[in-house]
């Protein structure tokens, strides 16, 4: 759907020199560099305990024979909660155990799953009435064996809507199974994208690539907008809306990276990249950067005298969308 142009991808050691936090990795998709507590932490609310969420789980197949789980947490409550990402259900250590995989056999004998090590850092978010985080799991990288038994006889994945720190709500009477039938070709799931309303968008929000694999977007942006509070609120509001009707694979986790200029625009680990980076040119032209499941904007990351942290949520209340 959009033409990509190869690029580069942020190299840990040197944003982490450079006071960059650069890879958030979530369900081993890529989230960009933004700046560490040295540039000041995003006022966040109180952490509550046990809040209460909707859980909605998805079965998708963003590409060929790729099998993913989708998990949606909606504050269904009238009242605002806080959340703490490191408790959500897709991160380690919290993505073993509530999900289950058994093979369609006489024996319904349990898949072997992969755990991942890690835990994820303490960050805390407020959702309004309506507003949900996401995240997915890719079963392909979980369960080594998952095309194999799918071929030979079908899998069935189970879920718990239990959770340590979270309380987790299934709605009563739903299935919290879903089957992927033997010898399922996996063909991906097909959606109607109005190609000419997103080229219009695409043009709007100024977009100038989509690496690739990443869920992120390189944007030109000036940076008169940047300094605009307002204008950036108004600019996601539309990248939002971007996603929502042209990446229809995608999570409400994605992430964007300002640019003033376009010729350096890219990642860092690229020699390109570290060229530009050795210059100044690339530090000057990344003006910002915003992740929009840590609800976080990072203004002018690379000027001592400009560079501020704030906390920017992207959800607006949709009649009939939750």
């Amino acid at each position: 759907m959009i033409a990509t142009r190869p690029r580069t991808v942020h190299d840990p050691l040197t944003i982490t020199m450079k006071r960059i936090l650069c890879v958030l990795c979530v369900i081993g998709f890529w989230w960009p560099g933004v700046p560490s507590a040295s540039f000041g932490q995003a006022a966040e609310p109180e952490r509550e305990s046990r809040v209460p969420l909707a859980m909605d789980v998805f079965l998708k197949k963003p590409m060929e024979r790729v099998y993913e789980i989708h998990v949606h947490l909606t504050n269904d409550n009238p009242d605002p909660l806080t959340v703490n990402l490191r408790d959500l259900p897709w991160f380690p250590p919290n993505d073993a155990g509530w999900l289950s995989a058994f093979r369609m056999d006489a024996r319904r004998s349990p898949v072997h799953q992969d755990s991942f090590p890690g835990k994820f850092g303490s960050r805390s978010i407020r959702l309004v009435p309506g507003e949900s985080v996401q995240g997915k799991l890719v079963l392909n990288h979980r369960i080594p064996t998952l095309l194999e038994d799918v071929t030979l006889f079908g899998v069935r994945i189970e879920w718990e809507c239990s959770h340590p720190s979270l309380h987790l709500v299934c709605k009563q009477d739903f299935p919290r199974t879903i089957i992927i039938p033997k010898g399922d070709p996996g063909e991906p799931d097909v959606y109607a994208v109005d190609e000419p309303a997103c080229r219009q968008l695409e043009g709007a929000i100024g977009l100038i690539d989509v690496p690739q694999g990443h869920e992120v977007l390189f944007l030109l942006t000036n940076k008169s907008v940047m300094a605009d509070l307002e204008k950036v609120q108004a600019l996601l509001y539309q990248v939002d809306h971007y996603v929502r009707q042209c990446q229809p694979t995608w999570t409400n986790s994605w992430a964007v990276d300002f640019f003033a200029e376009e010729r350096v625009v890219g990642f860092l680990r690229d020699r390109e990249g570290r060229r530009h980076f050795e210059k100044g040119l690339w530090q000057q032209a990344n003006i910002g950067q915003y992740s929009s499941q840590i609800r976080t904007l990072y203004r002018f990351p690379w000027s001592r005298k400009q560079a501020d942290t704030v906390y920017l949520s992207v959800y607006r209340a949709r009649a009939g969308i939750r």
